[in-house]
């Protein structure tokens, strides 16, 4: 291969091409550096220094000059209310909305995370003007989820039924089930005020939305046993029971009332002890045990009880045993030793017989339709701790 002279020029060149564009980029790099204002580094000195408050002073003030860092200001405010500290986000945002600078989609972008920081700080009525002017926006989809969440909190459960609906209509995934629970509610309501018509209405409509709802169908027993129609009362827990048996020991004591109440206890404990041996609850084996005492006498139910807790170990069914073997008023040393036996078990039993949340593990004494922890619907099964753990439904 022959050499040429002239290569020998391409070397130089191409080095000082690279030297000059290096220039260039240095030169854009110092000229951008230039263009920040002074009041980002300030505002970054007293991020750093935990002076949050003289950093959004200074960051504010860049806003004013360089409306190209809103981009900051949301990530500021996002970091203040990560951290708990809600007020200086909702300084943030506010500011955001107030600058005539900041047009489009950031200004709607900044009312809605308000919207969101006024939720979190519980000043419901702002948050939820902020929300509502942003119905022909961009985010009418996110800030109707939003205002459903709000409803809820406020308990307002026909406005959450309509905001429900809307967002099923911009496509949203909203649960049948949790509409059904808003009708349910609304029954509540309605009945706490002497409605029993209106709450009635209210359940029908929460079964046409979701025909499923074990929840209507127990409530609209309950309303039947109020007005001495027993027999209605009895026909909707029988539907329950087709819905989602598990929830019946909710309205096991009430049944056998019914029963009793139209004079038909050997049925109504056949149903019973029917549901006891399909769906193993001891809330409805202390029904089934009362309902034996009534009709066989103490000793018969002591039997039955004895005779189940052996079937299936645990200890609330243990704890109910030795209370009703107390309930003979022994004296003696043995008594005494099974009084202190309870007492024992009863510091384990506290915390074994209360309903836990699916989702997020909340516990507590009282059954809840929606967990406080997580507000989740129907995460909560009718059935105690101790009997999820050893026992889980199928």
């Amino acid at each position: 291969m022959e050499f040429e002279a002239w290569w020998l020029l391409i070397i130089p060149l191409l080095f000082s091409l690279g030297w000059f564009a290096a220039r260039l980029e240095n030169r854009d790099n110092k000229s951008r550096q230039g263009q920040l204002p002074a009041s980002y580094f300030k505002g970054v000195n007293f991020l750093l220094s935990e002076q949050p408050d003289k950093a959004i002073d200074a960051f504010l003030e860049v806003a004013s000059v360089d409306t190209n860092t809103v981009e900051l200001h949301f990530a500021l405010a996002n970091l203040f209310r990560k951290k708990g500290e809600i007020d200086r986000a909702i300084r943030v945002h506010q500011f955001l909305t107030s600058r005539e600078q900041i047009q489009g989609a950031d200004r709607e972008r900044a009312t809605y995370e308000l919207g969101v920081d006024f939720l979190r700080a519980g000043i419901l009525d702002r948050a939820e003007n902020a929300f509502c002017s942003l119905a022909n926006t961009d985010l009418k989809a996110e800030a109707a989820r939003q205002l459903l969440e709000l409803y809820e909190l406020e308990k307002a459960w026909d406005r959450a039924i309509e905001q429900a609906h809307i967002l099923r209509q911009f496509g949203a995934e909203v649960p049948v089930g949790d509409i059904a629970h808003f009708y349910c509610e609304l029954a509540s309501q309605e009945l706490e005020a002497g409605k029993a018509e209106q709450a009635r209405q209210h359940l029908q409509n929460a079964l046409e939305t979701e025909p499923s709802s074990v929840r209507a169908s127990l409530m609209l027993g309950e309303i039947y046993f109020a007005q001495g129609a027993f027999e209605e009362a009895i026909d909707q827990w029988r539907n329950a029971e087709r819905q989602n048996p598990w929830y019946l020991p909710l309205v096991g004591p009430k049944m056998w009332e019914a029963y009793v109440r139209l004079d038909r206890r050997q049925a109504g404990f056949a149903a019973i002890q029917d549901y006891c041996r399909k769906y193993p609850s001891i809330d409805l084996l202390l029904v089934l045990v009362k309902a034996a005492e009534d009709l066989q006498g103490a000793s018969a139910a002591f039997e039955l009880l004895r005779d189940e807790v052996r079937s299936r170990p645990s200890l609330l069914g243990l704890d109910k045993l030795l209370e009703h073997q107390l309930k003979g008023g022994m004296d003696d040393d043995r008594g005494q030793d099974l009084r202190l036996t309870r007492e024992l078990i009863a510091k384990h039993t506290q915390r074994l017989e209360r309903y836990r949340c699916q989702s997020c593990g909340f516990q507590a004494r009282k059954f809840y339709w929606q967990c406080p922890g997580c507000a989740s619907w129907d995460s909560i099964v009718p059935r105690r701790a101790e009997e999820l753990d050893f026992y889980p439904v199928s």
